[in-house]
């Protein structure tokens, strides 16, 4: 039996994304016998992708609602080394990290925040509420193909027909404290198994089917796909202002990896990862963010370069 070139085999990982993709709690022998592979076989591209940070996820994000009360910052300091650290040791901070650029600290927090307290504070470049975080199908393409999908989807840019959802209308998830106590559970590992789960909160089954019935209305599938595993990218964050947050995201996500859109008000913050050593992909991405401006999509943007994070969950 032939062995598989690296081509074919990133074919099958992403074949394997896609099934999650479609259905986030799929069953190996349902990928398997989708995709008409021996289930070891399944397992051990699933075990590879995790291990190479090819795959992140499937996890669940709350979608927005009045009274969810997360917020993001986009911030300079003096010295962001002495930033990050102290941020890392405030239990209001969910997740901080470093950026070289128009910014050089993004953080998030359950409440407001003052980052002016914090020693060495410059200036904000934003700070506000954090709407929904996605993170949209990403393709199977070469990054060619990819920028001149984005090239003709752009010169078909129709700014009256561009609908971005009203957050302000979303009412918070009808769960009891079974439902959230299973939110807590998932929400960083959706495929995790359901019996033990169900077993240490003495929950029934029907409750736990009851409460995935909800998750389309309620949460977000956070899912990553990076082909040749995230570190070999360079990943960009960019702060777009724009009343067209939905056709940004949707232009974005025809890039070979997988983008992540955080909404907030007047724009949206955009992570693209771009492969580091082919210098074609930069020139791309940048003609890219040039048209956008050029046909009203975005009005203005700021970026910057992610170095290191800290998040809660991973403590």
């Amino acid at each position: 039996m032939s062995k598989l070139t690296r081509e074919e085999k990133v074919r099958r990982y992403h074949a394997i994304y896609d099934q999650i993709y479609l259905n986030p709690r799929i069953h190996i022998h349902e990928i398997s016998k989708n995709l008409k592979l021996a289930r070891n076989t399944v397992t051990g591209y699933l075990d590879e992708m995790y291990e190479s940070g090819i795959l992140f996820g499937p996890g669940l994000r709350l979608k927005y609602y009045s009274g969810l009360d997360k917020y993001i910052y986009l911030v300079k300091f003096d010295d962001p080394y002495l930033a990050f650290d102290q941020l890392q040791k405030d239990p209001r901070i969910q997740y901080s990290a470093m950026y070289f650029g128009d910014w050089n600290m993004m953080l998030m927090s359950d409440a407001r925040y003052d980052v002016s307290q914090i020693p060495g504070f410059e200036t904000m470049l934003f700070g506000g509420e954090r709407y929904d975080m996605l993170t949209p199908h990403t393709s199977f393409a070469g990054w060619k193909t990819s920028f001149q999908k984005i090239k003709q989807v752009m010169s078909e840019f129709d700014p009256e027909k561009a609908d971005d959802p009203d957050f302000t209308t979303r009412s918070a998830p009808d769960w009891d404290r079974e439902e959230w106590t299973l939110f807590q559970e998932y929400q960083h590992d959706f495929r995790k198994k359901v019996t033990p789960v169900l077993r240490k909160h003495l929950i029934s089954s029907d409750k736990f089917y009851r409460w995935m019935a909800t998750l389309p209305e309620t949460t977000n599938i956070f899912l990553q796909f990076f082909a040749d595993g995230a570190r070999s990218y360079t990943h960009f964050r960019f702060f777009f202002k724009t009343m067209y947050a939905d056709a940004v995201t949707s232009l974005l996500s025809s890039l070979p990896t997988s983008i992540t859109s955080i909404y907030v008000e007047g724009g949206v913050i955009v992570t693209l990862s771009i492969k580091s050593d082919v210098v074609s992909t930069f020139l791309g991405l940048f003609n890219t963010i040039h048209r956008m401006r050029t046909t009203g999509m975005i009005q203005k943007f700021h970026q910057a370069i992610g170095t290191v994070y800290y998040s809660k969950e991973e403590d």
